[in-house]
């Protein structure tokens, strides 16, 4: 047989009666590997050959790789995501931990996996129908993980383990978008005036003027104040991560991390009145640690414990339940406080860009977005304004013949 130069490839009849062809083909690492396939005719071995040549000239991966999904995606978040953000990364980790390893999805391997796998796989959680699945899975909760798993699959193209991106062509479930209903202007004063005695009015009452985010606000510390200048600086979230010293026999501890995003760090100003509250919640704070001693953790946080430490989320929201429950309100998150403040500046028809600059939204279509119903019925009230102002509503109308 006439020798053929390195990429033409080889084509022989094996002694089984089958035909046999070779070529060495590129891993993109430097470094040559020899591709073996087979066919009953020479012809469809020669059609296969003419195949690999051409997806080797278009830069597409020969040896694709049959790992299991399961097994790349712990490689991919070990190895290719450490800069995570930690609560980020906890995500990740608790995603792929409790909805693909061990799965029939995590078993594929990357070079079977098809789109119609993972569309299964979505659909199947969306229905509550996967095996050892015992809730149906939000439209959120589906589309998170599906950031997650396109992400790993994206690595993996770039580690030429496989050509396509399975994840690409999925039909995603739409965004569930939650009705926002915030409190009114007398809900808001019952619930001001049941938390008054509380020792953390302070903090209801700087909510209900600056609507942070629960992280934002009880990660303040005394030194984000600036009394003289009457303004807060937004520089830390208070986060549950998970314990990092194994003998401390806690599951979790309580850190503060960098804000949400970029925008999340700002300064918020506050009035006179708040200040003064702000200082009266210090004295008492004071006074609390004047009581515990040489007990008190003094962490330099605004809003903690009568001991000085941080204020777990859990605790910290059971008593917000219970002072709406003192107000006669019904059940309300936390987070429906800020969405109050949004809509009571939008009602005021204070510009929808001080209101992204106060609640730190990343840009103003955010906030546009999340509020736009409110907005609708602001504007309504501006046109009712429009034809007032105009004199319309004293003009007789002309009766239709």
């Amino acid at each position: 047989m006439k020798k053929r130069s390195n990429g033409e490839g080889t084509i022989c009849k094996r002694n089984d009666g089958r035909w046999m062809a070779q070529i060495l083909i590129d891993t993109g690492y430097g470094e040559f590997k020899r591709k073996t396939v087979y066919g009953k005719t020479q012809r469809e071995v020669k059609e296969k050959l003419e195949q690999l040549k051409s997806d080797q000239k278009q830069g597409r991966v020969i040896e694709t790789s049959d790992m299991p999904l399961e097994q790349w995606m712990n490689i991919w978040i070990t190895n290719y995501k450490p800069g995570l953000k930690i609560t980020t990364r906890e995500d990740y980790e608790s995603y792929i931990n409790t909805h693909i390893r061990g799965s029939d999805l995590g078993k594929i391997p990357l070079n079977k996996l098809k789109t119609t796998d993972l569309q299964s796989f979505y659909n199947n959680k969306l229905a509550g129908t996967c095996k050892g699945q015992k809730k149906k899975l939000s439209p959120t909760t589906v589309r998170y993980i599906h950031v997650i798993i396109k992400s790993a699959l994206n690595q993996a193209i770039q580690n030429r383990m496989i050509n396509n991106n399975a994840a690409n062509a999925v039909v995603l479930p739409k965004k569930n978008k939650t009705e926002i209903i915030p409190l009114t202007q007398e809900e808001v004063i019952r619930f001001l005036e049941a938390a008054r005695g509380d020792r953390l009015y302070a903090l209801y009452l700087l909510e209900m003027m600056t609507g942070l985010r629960k992280g934002e606000i009880l990660g303040l510390q005394w030194n984000d104040i600036d009394f003289k200048c009457k303004r807060i600086t937004v520089s830390h979230n208070l986060c549950r991560i998970k314990s990092r010293n194994k003998n401390a026999g806690k599951k979790y501890e309580l850190i503060l991390m960098n804000p949400k995003t970029a925008t999340s760090k700002r300064c918020i100003p506050i009035n006179d009145f708040m200040a003064d509250e702000l200082q009266k919640h210090k004295l008492h704070q004071m006074k609390e640690k004047e009581l515990y001693g040489d007990y008190y953790n003094d962490l330099g946080m605004v809003f903690c414990k009568p001991d000085g430490n941080y204020i777990y989320s859990r605790d910290f929201l059971r008593q917000y339940q219970n002072l709406l429950s003192k107000a006669g309100l019904e059940k309300k998150r936390f987070h429906d406080l800020r969405h109050t403040v949004a809509s009571l500046l939008i009602n005021a028809n204070e510009n929808p860009k001080m209101i992204q600059q106060l609640l730190g939204h990343s840009n103003i279509s955010t906030t546009l977005d999340i509020y736009a119903h409110v907005m609708d019925k602001s504007m309504n009230k501006s046109v009712d304004k429009i034809y007032q102002q105009l004199g319309l509503n004293s003009i007789p109308q002309k009766k239709n013949p």
